[in-house]
């Protein structure tokens, strides 16, 4: 009869007898030191009505104190989006950014409020938690008090996502419905007009003074003008839209000459929408029933003037061809340092493509910015990135692959750290105002202190959401580098947009030829030169 070995191994100055015919020390140590997991959370608001309210904030503070409270789990951060639809995954950039984080190992478990937060789709729904489940990530949806780490509840879990799409399917056909009705009654759904005001009875009066800047848009048009055209005499008139603007451009002017509106009628159901799960709409070319109503109220223009511009319009079709939107490495990426406004490409088909502030191009009035050629955009983010990096002939390619891999695989966590130590800052300033209120103490400088933390949260708040936007730049950059590993003199083999657009937030042009360069640690660098000779590259 064989008999079991014993050893004594000393482990964190206790003694501790392992049988070598069982349990391994590695396995006893697992067991022993309890790992805790580490908790993340996700919230999504998408109804105005909840914006408005504030509700995504107060879930943010509500979960982020709830994790912490608990100590047998470690912060793992709560994710949230903004006025994104449940059925519309690819819109959800918080969302997706927290399944790759957890799918990386860095969330155990996740907490949702409900299913239909998660998803109202049953086939995304189940290939997410199926993917986290592979890889040992649990979510809990509170509302139906359902883990998926019970194996069990899969079924339950395919039950309740179908619910949640088919609860999406009814909201959307009982919104159609109402509508519908709605329409057939007579009554038009619209929303405040340039040039009415509409009451809480529904009465739709004039305002005669925008309702002069319609007529005149009407009798230029009549008068031979273009929609450019007229969108600059506005401008240099200093006509103000609803907004308070003054920047009127083609589309405003198109929407004010073919709103049948303005000449007494309503149009209803112009647009309508295809697929609960998209949400997308889409012009109704007799997809559903719409309802015109003549003399619905008094119009602006005469049904006379508005038919002349109609049949001048059927015409003249050119006017409504808008060039096809075609997305960039530089697209909301390259912005104007005079009026904040975007650059946006045009002349792609001609000799040189060249870049455009939109205030410019709507007036001159509006912004004096000259455009810039997409080589010299290409040209000076070389130039800033290699003033970064101390690019040169004498450069060692192995270190600087080294730390390119090393800055961009650490840049989400960074950000993350960031928008977690401002939330951290507000959380204690929320409680310590509060304290103060219930001990009848002077809040007035917490209060001050409160209201900087969130003006630099609301700043931070573009930052994060564009960096998140960047997530497949970042990969393949990432990707090439490694490809890149062990090479000598590769790197300037890489530096073309594609790759450097992984470490650019955005880029301010101060003038054609001088740039700040925004980079995703927040540094910034000057390329380009003034008018008096170069300047050099500021960090």
């Amino acid at each position: 009869m064989n008999q079991q070995r014993v050893r004594e191994i000393p482990l964190q100055n206790s003694v501790v007898s392992v049988i070598n015919a069982g349990l391994g020390l590695n396995d006893f140590r697992l067991q022993r030191e309890a790992v805790k997991p580490k908790v993340a959370c996700y919230c999504r608001v998408s109804s105005e009505e909840e914006i408005r309210l504030g509700s995504l904030e107060n879930q943010i503070i509500h979960y982020t104190n709830y994790i912490r409270s608990n100590p047998e789990w470690i912060y793992a951060g709560v994710y949230s989006d903004k006025g994104k639809s449940g059925t519309d995954m690819t819109k959800r950039i918080g969302f997706n950014r927290m399944i790759r984080n957890a799918l990386n190992g860095e969330i155990d478990l996740i907490i949702c409020k409900s299913i239909s937060r998660f998803a109202r789709n049953v086939v995304d729904t189940m290939d997410i938690v199926r993917q986290l489940t592979e890889k040992g990530v649990h979510v809990i949806f509170e509302k139906e008090r359902l883990n998926t780490k019970d194996m069990t509840s899969s079924l339950l879990i395919k039950i309740l996502a179908t619910f949640a799409e088919e609860e999406s399917r009814a909201t959307s056909e009982n919104i159609d419905w109402a509508y519908t009705k709605r329409f057939e009654r007579g009554e038009v759904v619209a929303g405040q007009l340039f040039g009415y005001e509409v009451n809480k009875d529904k009465e739709w009066t004039i305002i005669e003074k925008e309702a002069q800047i319609v007529r005149e848009a009407y009798d230029l048009f009549l008068s031979g003008y273009n929609m450019t055209e007229i969108a600059r005499h506005f401008i240099r008139r200093g006509y103000k839209k609803r907004s308070g603007e003054i920047d009127w451009d083609n589309n405003n002017i198109r929407s004010m000459l073919t709103n049948e509106r303005y000449a007494g009628d309503a149009l209803s159901r112009k647009t309508c929408t295809l697929d609960f799960r998209t949400h997308k709409t889409a012009i109704n070319k007799g997809h559903k029933p719409q309802y015109y109503i003549e003399g619905h109220h008094e119009g602006i223009v005469s049904k006379e003037d508005y038919e002349k511009v109609q049949e001048i319009l059927r015409v003249n079709k050119s006017e409504f061809n808008r060039s096809e939107y075609e997305k960039t490495p530089f697209t909301s990426r390259v912005i104007c340092t005079h009026c904040g406004k975007n650059f946006h490409r045009f002349g792609k088909n001609l000799e040189k493509t060249m870049w455009r502030c939109s205030s410019n191009k709507k007036s001159e009035l509006l912004c004096e910015a000259d455009p810039i050629e997409e080589n010299e955009i290409e040209k000076l983010l070389k130039e800033g990135f290699e003033k970064r990096y101390s690019i040169n002939q004498r450069t060692n390619d192995g270190l600087l692959i080294k730390q390119l891999t090393k800055e961009l695989s650490s840049a989400e966590a960074v950000r993350e750290r960031e928008q977690n130590l401002l939330r951290v800052e507000l959380e204690k300033c929320l409680i310590a105002e509060n304290k103060a209120i219930l001990q009848n103490h002077d809040t007035e400088a917490l209060k001050e202190k409160r209201q900087e933390i969130e003006k630099e949260i609301a700043k931070k708040a573009k930052l994060w959401e564009d960096f998140d936007k960047d997530y497949e730049f970042r990969e393949s950059s990432l990707n090439r580098l490694k490809e890149l590993k062990g090479s000598d003199k590769a790197i300037n083999q890489i530096l073309d947009i594609s790759f450097m657009r992984a470490w650019v937030i955005h880029i301010k042009v101060e003038s054609p030829f001088l740039f700040t360069i925004k980079w995703i640690d927040g540094k910034e660098t000057v390329v380009g030169r003034f008018r008096g000779g170069y300047q050099d590259g500021r960090k």
